[in-house]
């Protein structure tokens, strides 16, 4: 009787293993992820707005006071970046198909977040990307566009390129292109708050105007005036120092927060950790030691760093948590996003 009992609880527990199994793998892969992604936002109040995935979903939501769930999209739409307006009380996103094709545009939305009273802007037959409301013009809005799409192998997905500044007036309706690059990729669009400019992260592959000859392409930080973009400036950084990627500058210190590669961990993956450097002294300090990926750093009107860590970077699916810090690397903490 017990080998009888015995042998039927293991059949059982196999059935229910294999159910299990082909429970999971009937899901659509674009069905298949969850959990918070890289997008997000903290408005001068305290707001944050952010996006995750529910079943393959992206899900914009709100936190003040509360969480509340502004959109969802089907699983087959993306959202490429959002901004929160600066009354706060609005949220503007930018959507695009999952899988790029020939025929993808982009839509920026502009949704109110108490009545989730969703309005589209505009649209337009290329990839909307990064955008930043205008320090000095709450109607200004700029982003990043990207008008060609490729795949990196024939049969692969298409990733965008050709990328350049443009900008948009909330109150009119115009667009307006601010330079002609055409790179193969831009990343960590910001606007000055003192003057006509805009910061970039990109390639020093141009003949940039810089105190320093370029020697070898890296990621670096440009500053381009928008009444000249063909002045490009680099910001100048040791170069011995690694690629720069994500970064945000916080001028009150003159220090710009950036992600780098700090080293790897017992399997060879990379480890990314955000930096500073204070153009002043140049001096460079590792605020991070998460050993992990840490990445989009945003300076809140709180005076904190906040950013995204990815705890599984380099496993099969991510593990994306809320941090912030103060500038100096000090007081690391988790921002707690309870749904």
């Amino acid at each position: 009787m017990k080998k009888t009992a015995l042998f039927t609880c293991v059949i059982v527990l196999l059935t229910g293993t294999c159910l299990l199994l082909g429970f999971a793998y009937s899901i659509p892969d674009e069905e298949k992820q969850q959990g918070l992604t890289g997008l997000f936002d903290v408005s001068k109040h305290g707001a944050i707005a952010y996006v995750q995935y529910e079943r393959g979903k992206p899900t914009l939501y709100a936190k003040s006071d509360q969480v509340r769930q502004v959109v969802q999209l089907p699983a087959d739409q993306s959202i490429q970046d959002l901004t929160i307006m600066p009354d706060g009380k609005t949220v503007l996103y930018v959507n695009s198909d999952k899988e790029l094709n020939a025929e993808s545009t982009s839509s920026l939305h502009q949704v109110d977040i108490q009545s989730g009273e969703d309005e589209v802007l505009f649209t337009r037959d290329a990839i909307v990307m990064e955008l930043v409301i205008d320090p000095k013009d709450e109607n200004r809005l700029f982003y990043l566009q990207a008008a060609q799409f490729s795949p990196y192998s024939p049969g692969a997905s298409l990733y965008p390129y050709d990328f350049d500044v443009h900008s948009y007036q909330l109150d009119s309706g115009e667009h307006e292109q601010h330079t002609e690059l055409n790179k193969y990729s831009m990343a960590s669009l910001q606007v000055s708050s003192e003057d006509e400019s805009i910061y970039i992260q990109m390639d020093d592959d141009v003949d940039a105007e810089t105190d320093e000859v370029v020697i070898e392409t890296k990621g670096r930080v440009f500053k381009i005036p928008l009444v000249n973009p063909n002045r490009q400036l680099v910001i100048s950084i040791p170069e011995d120092t690694q690629d720069l990627y994500d970064f945000v500058l916080i001028p009150d210190r003159s220090e710009l927060v950036y992600q780098a590669i700090a080293g790897t961990n017992s399997k060879g993956i990379y480890e990314y950790e955000l930096f500073s450097y204070n153009w002043e002294t140049q001096s460079i300090n590792q605020l991070t030691e998460l050993h992990a990926y840490a990445e989009y750093p945003i300076y809140g009107a709180d005076g904190k760093v906040y950013f995204v860590v990815d705890h599984e970077f380099g496993e099969r699916r991510p593990d994306n948590r809320l941090y912030k810090m103060d500038p100096d690397g000090s007081n690391v903490e988790e921002v707690t996003l309870v749904n």
